[in-house]
């Protein structure tokens, strides 16, 4: 059609033609006029391929840095995004994917947990590389017939993740590893009177990186998400032999009692008292054993219960029956905070020389010899505690009414009276503090000249001597009733073996040095205050504190009675061969309605000398103690019993463990 319209104006411009360019352009008219509708058929398709195409370009020409239309990914439609925009949509992602549950099971233990909280994260990077290069590839020809099948299908992509390996092992240390069983290190711990090691245990650990690995598969795998990882041993930081060496070294130094120096008073301390305020200390480079300063202060406190002047001690006093607390300026107490040190460095120190003990004197009867001289000595510093502070103290103990009280009558002016007397003003504004036992022989100590205490009469072996000290089995009586009616746990306790008409049948307790002891527990939350008073003729107990315990004795048709009179009725009697045993029933009813129910008892010989068969126990020489032969045998009826060859029997009338000192002679006793 071109070539015709140039011919036209060929030839308006010459006007006239040739006749050979005449002929030409009639026959070039009739050849084009039988070819015209062929062409326009084959020229229809080229032309719409050819729009497809332009429109092709013109489309990828401005749309270049955009995703093509109808890419998808995890059901998100990424096409007209920019790069930019397409990794916003991956971080949008890998938001959502923090809402998908991963449950991370290790050992024995399952944690809860999500994907991106353990370190996954969608590779975003990767996401925009892909999807800007979707669609766009192929055979350059085809490439508008692709263009042209984004109108109609979607294409969807891979999703990629990222796993950081930091961020997986921090929440395998924080998450995973805390959840699994812990190593346990071997530690120091009392067994009996000596310083073990009980053996650790391995734990369990999941590796740095097994869940870095774990996660990548999990979640290619798809939801729902779980992760399964292997656990190994994870041994215990001590070491079972070096904690050994520990343990020996602490039990050498404390093999032997030590005499502990406040100020100008001392008491005596046993080594095996000292090995339970030791622990472990792990905070060096090597595991070694301390004093708990805080263990031992507590322990001694009671100790040294008059350090300083009257001054310097805040205390109780009793007026007109009520017991009432007087201020101190200040008040002194053992021990500072460098006791634990202290007490450590004496016991590691080279001992000084020690006397051979002198075997002559044993039992009772050494009770007038000066205490060991070979004993190892270790001063502590006292502490000055504000006169206030110590008030606040007493105050929050709860002491403000009588709980109990118990008298007992003797003759005037008896060498034993001032023994009673002394134990009792040693005795006097003492408090056993809520859970704590009070151990009367620690509280006092050794009764000996030097200390005032006078020859009375006791008992020794079933036959009545004079020993220093002596008849100070009433003082214990006495306090035994009140922490009978006090409602106080009975820990140790030895009845007498013969029965003196001054006390209730089978509720009462002698005592001797070290053994047999007077050893009761508060169990309350109040503080009691210990509180004898005397007469020339009477001794007296009286607890303080605040009334939380009803106590009641048991009668024989189980009817609850309460005070001593009344109580006095309940007693029972029993045979045992020729001796006989005499049982008080009591009943406690606590603030919270627990019931207690316990008993406590003695069991009397037939007479001085003889024992429970009626034979002889009279020795024909002198006898002998071992301290080193301990008995204990368990009794029924919630009672712990031990009695000797002679018939004198240790009752505890809650389950505990009493020692027993067992004697040897040289000769058989006298028929």
């Amino acid at each position: 059609m071109n070539v015709l319209l140039m011919l036209a104006q060929a030839a308006s411009k010459k006007k006239t033609l040739t006749p050979h360019l005449a002929l030409n352009l009639a026959d070039c008219c009739a050849v084009l006029t039988k070819r015209r509708w062929p062409l326009i058929g084959a020229g229809v398709p080229l032309g719409l391929f050819l729009l497809l195409v332009a429109a092709w370009g013109i489309d990828s020409l401005v749309s270049g840095d955009q995703v093509v239309r109808n890419v998808v990914v995890d059901q998100t439609d990424l096409g007209g995004l920019t790069k930019a925009d397409v990794v916003n949509a991956g971080a949008d992602l890998t938001a959502r994917l923090s809402n998908q549950p991963l449950t991370v099971s290790a050992g024995d233990a399952s944690v809860a947990s999500d994907p991106v909280t353990l370190g996954v994260s969608v590779d975003s990077q990767r996401l925009a590389s892909d999807a800007l290069a979707a669609r766009r590839g192929g055979f350059f020809l085809l490439r508008p017939i692709r263009w042209l099948g984004t109108f109609f299908s979607e294409e969807s992509i891979q999703l990629y993740y990222l796993v950081d390996a930091d961020k997986a092992n921090r929440a395998t240390a924080e998450l995973i590893n805390p959840e699994l069983t812990r190593p346990v290190d071997p530690s120091l711990v009392l067994q009996g009177d000596m310083l073990t090691v009980s053996p650790g245990a391995d734990g369990l650990l999941v590796q740095d990186g097994a869940l870095a690995e774990a996660l990548t598969t999990s979640v290619e795998a798809g939801a729902p998400y779980s992760v399964n990882l292997a656990t190994v041993a994870l041994r215990p930081d001590l070491d079972t032999t070096a904690l050994q060496a520990v343990a020996d070294e602490a039990n050498n130094a404390t093999d032997s009692s030590i005499r502990i120096q406040v100020l100008d008073s001392e008491v005596v301390v046993e080594g095996t008292e000292v090995r339970s305020w030791i622990s472990l200390d792990t905070t060096a480079a090597s595991p070694d054993w301390v004093i708990d300063s805080d263990q031992a202060r507590a322990a001694l406190l009671t100790r040294f219960p008059a350090l300083g002047d009257d001054r310097q001690q805040a205390r109780f006093d009793v007026i007109e029956g009520r017991p009432v607390i007087i201020p101190a300026a200040e008040s002194v107490v053992c021990c500072d905070e460098r006791t634990g040190d202290l007490l450590k460095a004496g016991l590691l120190a080279a001992p000084e020389h020690r006397d051979e003990p002198n075997d002559d004197n044993e039992g009772e009867n050494s009770q007038d010899a000066e205490v060991d001289p070979s004993l190892r000595s270790i001063r502590l510093e006292p502490a000055i505690a504000e006169g206030d502070e110590g008030v606040a103290e007493l105050e929050s103990l709860g002491i403000v009414e009588e709980i109990s009280s118990f008298t007992t009558l003797h003759k005037c002016c008896e060498n034993r009276v001032t023994n009673i007397q002394l134990m009792a003003s040693i005795v006097q504004g003492y408090i056993i503090r809520p859970g704590e036992q009070f151990d009367l022989n620690q509280v006092v100590g050794k009764r000996d000249r030097a200390r005032g205490f006078l020859a009375a009469g006791a008992i020794a072996n079933g036959l009545s001597a004079d020993q220093v000290g002596g008849g100070v089995s009433q003082f214990t009586t006495t306090i035994f009733n009140a922490s009978f009616f006090g409602g106080l746990d009975f820990d140790e306790y030895q009845s007498h073996s013969i029965y003196f008409s001054r006390y209730p049948k089978g509720r009462e307790a002698t005592i001797s040095w070290p053994k047999p002891d007077f050893i009761v527990t508060n169990p309350t939350e109040y503080g009691i205050l210990v509180w004898p008073t005397w007469t020339d003729t009477s001794i007296t107990v009286t607890f303080y504190s605040t009334k939380n315990i009803e106590v009641f004795c048991i009668a024989r048709d189980d009817s609850l009675v309460s005070g001593p009179d009344e109580c006095d009725k309940t007693i029972t009697s029993t045979s045992q061969g020729e001796c006989t045993r005499w049982t008080t029933r009591r009943r406690r009813i606590f603030p919270d309605g627990e019931i207690k129910d316990d008993k406590v008892f003695a069991v009397y010989r037939p007479g001085f000398a003889l024992d429970c068969n009626g034979n002889s126990t009279r020795p024909t020489t002198t006898t002998t103690t071992d301290p080193d032969a301990v008995s204990t045998t368990s009794g029924g009826e919630g009672s712990t019993s031990t009695t000797d060859d002679h018939g004198t029997t240790t009752t505890v009338a809650t389950p505990t463990t009493t020692t027993t000192v067992a004697t040897t002679t040289e000769t058989t006793p006298t028929p």
